[in-house]
């Protein structure tokens, strides 16, 4: 059986196939590589040794930033402590507020932090109160970011 009757079916097929065989090519080459897992958690360990080097820090009047840790994988957290009994209580009540912080916080991810939007890298901050106890979790992933 003969697929090919005519010499213009068979450049038009080879052009079909060669074509082909240069679109695959291009497609692989715009594919984005992964993120190098390995260099993303050395940049993020380095810049949390940098930043706890010079924590803590009272930040507000009732808050204090005491450390950031990373990991697990593509995470960063800012630790805080709310130092005021009367401000922890009232937020760990109010989840209006606890909302409204919630949205500040990703807005500020998305408009103030573009390396971890590049990299993808989830921010977390981690409330406490002044005698250790977790208030809130707030998570911000940059996929979130419009």
């Amino acid at each position: 059986m003969q697929l090919v009757h005519s010499p213009m079916r068979l450049v038009l097929l080879v052009v079909a196939l060669v074509a082909i065989y240069f679109a695959g090519r291009f497609a692989g080459r715009v594919k984005e590589d992964p993120p190098d897992m390995g260099a993303i958690s050395f940049a993020l360990e380095h810049e949390a040794a940098e930043l706890n080097a010079t924590l803590p820090e009272q930040v507000s009047e009732t808050m204090r930033l005491d450390k950031a840790t990373t990991g697990p994988g593509n995470a960063f957290t800012y630790v805080y402590t709310i130092v005021d009994d009367d401000a922890a209580k009232a937020l760990q009540r109010d989840f209006v507020q606890l909302n409204k912080l919630k949205k500040q916080l990703q807005e500020r991810v998305c408009t103030m932090m573009p390396e971890y939007r590049a990299r993808g890298t989830i921010v977390g901050y981690s409330l406490r109160d002044a005698a250790g106890a977790t208030l809130a979790e707030i998570t911000v992933n940059p996929r979130d970011c419009s």
